[in-house]
C-alpha cells in the first residue's frame, strides 16, 4: 500500500516539477471556488495586477502575483462591477430603479472600503448604464441611453452631460475610445460619425470633417496621433491621421470584428470571422471562429497571419498570445515558435484573460468562477525556485519512500539463508 501511495505521489509531483522546468509556462495557482458556481462578473485592473470578481452579494479582489485575496468590497449588495481604474478604484454599474436615486458606487480595491457614490442626473435615462474610467482614472463616463454623463472621480461631482444618439442594439461601452496621450474621448454615433467629446462645453463635434463612410468602431494609437477605424458597411479597416483628418493606410480585410494598434503603434491587429472552421469537439458559438492578422500601420501590408480559432488576447509587448476556445486555453509566442495547452479542466467558455505587464504571469477566470494563474518559466531562477518549492521536496520524499518500500518488499520476499 505504501509503495502505491509513493508511486502516485511521485507521478503527481514529479510531472508538475518536470513541467515547471521544461515548459515555458507552468501552472502556479489554481483558486477553485474563488466565487461560487453560477453567473458572475469580473474586471481586471489595467496594469494586470488584480482582478475583481463579483458573485451575488459579494465582490472579492484577488492579487494575481501572489494568488491571495486582497480585499472584499464593503457594502456591496450585487450592484455589478462596471470598471477598474488605473489608480486602484472599482466602480459599479448604475442599477435601474423605478423610484429613488440612481447611483454608481466606488470602492478602494486595496482595502475594500467604499469611497462614495456618483448620482445620476434625474433627466437622464440610465437603464443598464456601465460607467468607465478615463485612462488616468480622474474622470468617469457613463454611457446611457440619452448620451454621456461625465463625473470627476476625485470629488464625485458631475461635470456635465452630452447628448449622443447611439446606434440601435449596440454595446454602448464599445463605442467609446479614450486617447491615452491627451485623455480625450471619441465616440461613434447612430450615423457612424466619429465625434469628439468636450465635457466642459457639453458638446459632441465631428472629429473628421471629411468622413464619408460610416464607422462602427475606432481605437486610438498609443501616441494619440492616429485612429484605426472599422467601417460599418463591409467591415473594412483604415488608419486615420487624427490631426489632418485623412486616411493614411487602408487595410485589405473585410468583415473585421475588432482592430487595434500594437504597443509601439507600428502595427495593427485585426480579428474576423472564419468560414473554414469545423468544430469537432465541444460546441461553441460562431464568435469563437476567429482569424487574427497583423498589418503594417503605415503601408497596410500584411505582416503575419495567425490562424486562430478562438478569442485572442495579446501580451502587453505582443510577444505572446493566449487563445480562448471551446476546448480550453492555449498560450503561444506570437511568431508561432512555441505553444502549450492549458489543462482541459480550465474550460474556455466565458473565460477572460490578462498578462502581467512584464509577461511574468498570465491569469484567467472561467465561467465557473475558478481563477487560474500561470507563471512564465525563468531559466535564470528555475533551479532556485525548484529547490525552494514544495514540489521538489515532495518528489524527493516520494522517491525515497518508494525506494524504501521496494527494498523492504524485496527483503521480505528473499528466502532466509540456510
Amino acid at each position: 500500500m505504501a509503495m502505491v501511495a509513493c508511486a502516485i505521489a511521485l507521478y503527481w509531483y514529479g510531472s508538475a516539477l518536470y513541467q515547471r522546468l521544461t515548459w515555458e509556462w507552468y501552472w502556479a495557482h489554481n483558486i477553485q471556488g474563488f466565487v461560487g458556481y453560477g453567473a458572475h462578473e469580473d474586471k481586471f485592473s489595467p496594469d494586470g495586477t488584480r482582478i475583481a470578481v463579483a458573485f451575488r452579494d459579494q465582490c472579492k479582489v484577488l492579487d494575481l502575483a501572489s494568488g491571495k485575496e486582497r480585499s472584499r468590497l464593503g457594502q456591496y449588495t450585487g450592484q455589478g462591477v462596471s470598471d477598474f481604474s488605473s489608480d486602484g478604484k472599482i466602480i459599479s454599474r448604475i442599477p435601474h430603479h423605478m423610484s429613488g436615486r440612481q447611483q454608481a458606487y466606488l470602492w478602494n480595491a486595496s482595502d475594500g472600503q467604499m469611497l462614495g457614490s456618483l448620482d445620476a442626473p434625474e433627466n437622464m435615462s440610465v437603464e443598464d448604464c456601465c460607467p468607465s474610467f478615463s485612462p488616468d482614472g480622474k474622470r468617469v463616463v457613463g454611457a446611457c441611453a440619452d448620451g454621456l454623463v461625465i463625473w470627476d472621480s476625485l470629488n464625485l461631482k458631475c461635470l456635465g452631460q452630452v447628448k449622443v444618439a447611439w446606434p440601435k442594439d449596440a454595446w454602448l461601452a464599445g463605442l467609446l475610445s479614450w486617447n491615452p496621450a491627451t485623455q480625450e474621448l471619441a465616440v461613434v454615433d447612430a450615423d457612424g460619425r466619429l465625434l469628439k467629446i468636450d465635457p466642459h462645453q457639453d458638446t459632441a463635434e465631428p472629429l473628421f470633417a471629411k468622413q464619408e463612410e460610416a464607422i462602427k468602431a475606432a481605437r486610438w494609437s498609443p501616441d494619440g496621433t492616429r485612429l484605426v477605424a472599422v467601417y460599418r458597411e463591409d467591415g473594412s479597416v483604415a488608419v486615420w491621421d487624427a490631426q489632418a483628418g485623412t486616411v493614411v493606410a487602408s487595410i485589405p480585410e473585410k468583415d473585421v470584428l475588432y482592430a487595434d494598434f500594437s504597443p509601439d503603434g507600428k502595427e495593427v491587429v485585426t480579428g474576423r470571422k472564419r468560414t473554414d472552421v469545423v468544430r469537432t469537439g465541444r460546441w461553441a458559438p460562431p464568435v469563437w471562429d476567429r482569424s487574427t492578422r497583423i498589418w503594417d500601420a503605415t503601408s497596410g501590408d500584411l505582416v503575419r497571419n495567425l490562424p486562430t480559432t478562438g478569442i485572442v488576447t495579446l501580451s502587453p509587448d505582443w510577444s505572446f498570445r493566449v487563445e480562448t476556445g471551446p476546448e480550453g486555453l492555449r498560450v503561444a509566442r506570437s511568431d508561432g515558435s512555441k505553444s502549450c495547452h492549458f489543462p482541459a479542466w480550465f474550460d474556455g467558455h466565458g473565460s477572460s484573460c490578462v498578462f502581467a505587464r512584464d509577461n511574468s504571469y498570465l491569469a484567467s477566470v472561467n465561467g465557473s468562477g475558478r481563477v487560474a494563474i500561470w507563471r512564465r518559466h525563468d531559466p535564470a531562477r528555475s533551479w532556485i525556485e525548484c529547490l525552494t518549492g514544495h514540489k521538489f521536496w515532495m518528489s524527493v520524499l516520494a522517491l525515497t519512500g518508494l525506494a524504501w518500500a521496494v527494498s523492504g518488499f524485496r527483503t521480505k520476499e528473499d528466502p532466509a539463508p540456510a
